[in-house]
């Protein structure tokens, strides 16, 4: 199987996934407890054998697992809970960049090794909150063997790593782990980067392709009537990087990839057009949502209206008609419409109007001038970065600077290679971005993105939005148990981010894919990345 991706994954290393083809690579080569299944929309057992059993008291949850017997790493030795134990002593150990997980499982502050069964255990949870049953087993499950083969951190007590004690840093288990890890070379040796899944990596040649094979020998099959997602079919999976949208679609043509998803408006439709005879086409709706980043924290950009503002430049339906030929939504916030049990619907749509922009500017202090706009010391003039090559964010940029430009506004556009886009957004040295969010229907905990604890170094909250206020909403939402209340406390985040505006969200995409017909069971679905690779099977008439 070849398939086309835009971008290199910049790292292999389980714990930092910097982007969705990082994500997609982990699940290939590392397994979890409970993975999502696409076509169902639902979690399922993984390396679990079920779902957790949950059992409550007035401040405490347990979430009891067991283990598959089956399963076992690539030497030869079975899974076992002390693996999930050390898997969360890596999420939570300093120093490494382990942020986004380690706060993700922060409701985790213990686990019960079960002494007549190595198999099987309990996490410990602080509190309650209905996520607890599937974010509990939403994480990577690491080889000791090959990640800490010195056993430095079996040293380190789990409790005070989940309780999150400082003092570790300093120890010299913990130092030495840290080194180790950190190690970026190793996080592209195909003898380290070795997990329970099913494929293997061969080799990474960074910024052409990523090559990953299926072990000889994979415990899956040992299992009978396997189903989705402990089936492995493709023999070796291909990852192109092509940047070029143009070259991507040529190759599609020539029949040199077989898979392209994500795939631009404008050549899905040309594609339908021309070739459907060679190609699968598919385009269910999707969580995912192209928005505009604004850094809160640059001086010209820290007043509401002055966000406001530039949102109203933003002609968001007829971006949606020219890169998402109508198949897109638009939104008010960052959760789909379609959830429609908790999405805001009373929020307006956002107009576009240059002229209620200009007056919105006018009110935060702005004065039009002939050389722009200006106040004080200071000259209003946004750089907006965005992904250099994509046709979509060129295309946002291109008609966000021409309505800017009627109203005497200069916005500079940066088209940037990703990965250095990826750097200057973690350093805060943008003003406005464009990116793409990837959602699900699972979990409306936000707090990566939107607390002011992500702000930072290893956080992810790149608008540097937030204040004590937001952070309790943030905070409630995810602790509170009951629908409605949760409902009203996600209405009332959306009102925030609607009147703040630390982001702009633009409309959903559908998730475009292509895949050559010679290739059948696809399980399409909205969610990433869209479909299910291993499940791909050969169609008998193409086959040798």
């Amino acid at each position: 199987m070849r398939v086309c991706w835009p971008r290199d994954p910049e790292s292999l290393n389980p714990v930092t996934l910097p982007n969705a083809y990082a994500i997609q690579l982990n699940n290939l080569l590392y397994q979890s407890l409970l993975t999502v299944d696409g076509t169902k929309r639902r979690f399922v057992p993984w390396l679990a054998t079920d779902m957790p059993a949950v059992r409550r008291t007035d401040s405490l949850t347990f979430l009891s697992y067991q283990l598959r017997p089956e399963a076992t790493w690539d030497n030869g030795r079975p899974v076992l809970a002390s693996d999930v134990v050390f898997s969360l002593k890596v999420i939570t150990c300093p120093g490494l960049p382990n942020e986004s997980l380690r706060n993700t499982l922060s409701f985790v502050q213990d686990v019960q090794l079960d002494a007549q069964n190595p198999r099987r255990f309990t996490l410990v949870c602080r509190g309650y909150a209905p996520e607890y049953r599937t974010t509990s087993g939403d994480f990577p499950v690491l080889p000791e063997y090959l990640l800490d083969p010195d056993s430095l951190l079996r040293q380190v007590p789990l409790g005070r790593l989940l309780g999150g004690d400082t003092t570790l840093a300093k120890t010299t288990a913990v130092q030495a782990f840290q080194q180790r890890f950190n190690d970026a070379a190793q996080w592209r040796d195909p003898r380290v980067v070795r997990g329970s899944g099913a494929y293997q990596l061969v080799s990474w040649q960074v910024g052409q392709r990523v090559v990953l094979e299926r072990k000889p020998k994979w415990w899956g099959d040992a299992l009978e009537n396997a189903a989705p997602p402990l089936v492995a079919n493709p023999r070796r999976l291909e990852f192109h990087v092509v940047p070029n949208a143009a070259t991507a679609l040529l190759a599609m043509r020539r029949g040199e990839l077989d898979v392209y998803p994500n795939m631009p408006g404008p050549d899905f439709e040309q594609l339908r057009k021309t070739d459907s005879a060679n190609f699968h086409l598919y385009s269910p709706a999707s969580y995912r949502v192209v928005v505009m980043e604004v850094n809160t924290q640059q001086a010209a950009l820290k007043e509401a209206s002055t966000r406001q503002a530039l949102a109203m430049l933003v002609d968001a339906q007829r971006l949606m008609q020219a890169t998402q030929f109508g198949l897109g939504q638009r939104s008010t916030s960052l959760i789909n419409p379609r959830e429609k049990w908790v999405y805001h619907d009373s929020l307006p749509l956002r107009p576009y109007s240059p002229q209620n922009a200009a007056a919105l500017l006018r009110q935060a202090g702005w004065q039009r001038g002939r050389t722009g706009w200006t106040r004080a010391n200071q000259t209003l003039t946004p750089r907006l970065f965005y992904a250099a090559g994509d046709r979509t964010y060129e295309t946002i940029a291109l008609l966000l600077q021409q309505a800017a430009r009627e109203i005497g506004l200069t916005v500079s556009l940066q088209p940037t290679e990703a990965g250095k886009l990826s750097e200057l957004r973690r350093e805060g040295q943008f003003d406005l971005c464009l990116r793409t969010l990837y959602g699900n229907p699972f979990s409306y905990d936000l707090r990566p993105l939107l607390h002011t604890g992500s702000i930072g170094e290893g956080g992810v909250n790149r608008t540097r939005f937030g204040n004590d206020a937001s952070d309790r909403l943030l905070d409630k939402i995810v602790s509170t148990e009951d629908s409605t209340q949760k409902v009203r406390l996600l209405h009332k985040l959306q009102t925030v981010l609607y009147q703040q505006t630390p982001m702009v969200a633009l409309f959903f995409e559908p998730n475009r894919l292509a895949v050559a017909k010679r290739f059948g069971n696809v399980r399409p679905s909205g969610l990433e990345p869209g479909y299910d690779l291993s499940a791909f099977t050969l169609l008998p008439a193409a086959r040798p």
